[in-house]
């Protein structure tokens, strides 16, 4: 079967669903935890794998997944994902689910990467110069990594911008070493 496809369905129609019902944020909030959930806890995809294991721990599983309080549309979706059999495209349909969303409300995926933490001022103008090139909404994400030295990495979408201290270094490294060999 042709994984991708199924999960793209189901993912299309719950968003459908969800918007006649006024609830398509609120579940694209719930499918994030989802996903971060299996994302961050594999044994739950291989207990959706597993036969032995019932459709009620299953259903239980999916919903502690998506948080406390889930919407009654949600409920419903993972009753029809389970009644069909297919929970265990659940973690891929929570991703198309949030592809979908994002591509409906023009949000773009942001992420910051700094050696340390970066006051909420410097944030924000970052967020403000992704927005106003994408000329759309920025879902923002801050980390920091020691390991960069200093600088800072900036993905937006499929597009990364590497300010590092660690990959100027790199760079400059790769640059003698090569200049060596050439010279040899």
């Amino acid at each position: 079967m042709d994984t991708g496809r199924i999960s793209a369905r189901y993912a299309k129609a719950l968003y459908e669903y969800a918007v006649e019902n006024n609830q398509d944020t609120a579940i694209y909030e719930e499918m994030k935890l989802v996903s971060e959930s299996l994302f961050a806890v594999p044994e739950i995809c291989k207990a959706l794998l597993n036969p032995v294991i019932s459709t009620e721990k299953k259903k239980e599983l999916l919903l502690t997944a998506a948080g406390t309080d889930v919407c009654p549309e949600f409920k419903r979706f993972l009753d029809l994902v389970i009644e069909k059999k297919r929970e265990a495209y659940f973690h891929n349909i929570s991703l198309v689910y949030q592809d979908v969303y994002r591509k409906a409300h023009n949000i773009v995926i942001g992420k910051l990467t700094t050696a340390m933490p970066v006051e909420a001022q410097e944030e924000g103008r970052m967020k403000k110069i992704v927005a106003d090139m994408t000329h759309g909404n920025v879902d923002f994400q801050s980390t920091t990594n020691p390991d960069i030295l200093g600088g800072f990495i900036l993905q937006v979408g499929t597009y990364q911008l590497d300010a590092s201290i660690s990959s100027q270094l790199k760079s400059i490294k790769d640059q003698l070493l090569k200049k060596n060999s050439n010279e040899a």
